[in-house]
């Protein structure tokens, strides 16, 4: 289930036009594209939030969404990374039909205002709608797999310090 619709993906290329009968591309490989960008949303929520799903005992992301105490402007966030994201994967589709002027939307106004949607989905500017726990940036996604500092293979004498002895120094 998509977070959005077809008629605000395509909004969003003025020079599209939707319901005549030479309408490239269709509805259907529209909706396709909404569905995987769908999928790559409710992935993310799954990776970043999943503690506070599992906590739920609720059977779908969906059903979990929907108890939310703030889920309309969850879906809100939600519904705008959708129309976002789709509309960018959609730009060479577009382009390939012969819309007029869409690579150059797509890199003066899509593509800039998805990364800025992803970018703060991912610092974790909505972490409040989404793990009701969460004061702030919900620090759950640190928890899972590696911590920061096995990450990080400089030594102190890479990073300009002036310590001897540090983490990832062999002697």
């Amino acid at each position: 289930m998509a977070y959005t619709d077809i008629d605000l993906v395509c909004s969003l290329f003025p020079t599209f036009k939707r319901g005549t009968p030479q309408q490239n591309p269709q509805d259907s490989v529209i909706e396709t594209y909404l569905e995987n960008d769908a999928s790559k949303l409710r992935g993310k929520l799954l990776r970043r939030f999943e503690e506070s799903f599992a906590a739920s005992n609720l059977p779908t992301v969906d059903a979990w969404l929907a108890g939310l105490p703030q889920a309309q402007d969850a879906h809100n966030v939600l519904e705008e990374l959708n129309r976002h994201g789709a509309a960018v994967a959609l730009v060479d589709v577009f382009a390939a039909y012969g819309v007029s002027g869409v690579r150059d939307l797509a890199a003066k106004i899509l593509v800039p205002k998805y990364q800025e949607l992803v970018a703060a989905f991912d610092r974790g500017e909505h972490d409040k709608l989404f793990d009701p726990l969460a004061r702030g940036v919900t620090p759950r996604p640190l928890f899972q797999g590696i911590g920061g500092a096995e990450t990080d293979r400089s030594t102190p004498e890479d990073r300009g310090e002036d310590r001897k002895f540090g983490i990832n120094q062999t002697f």
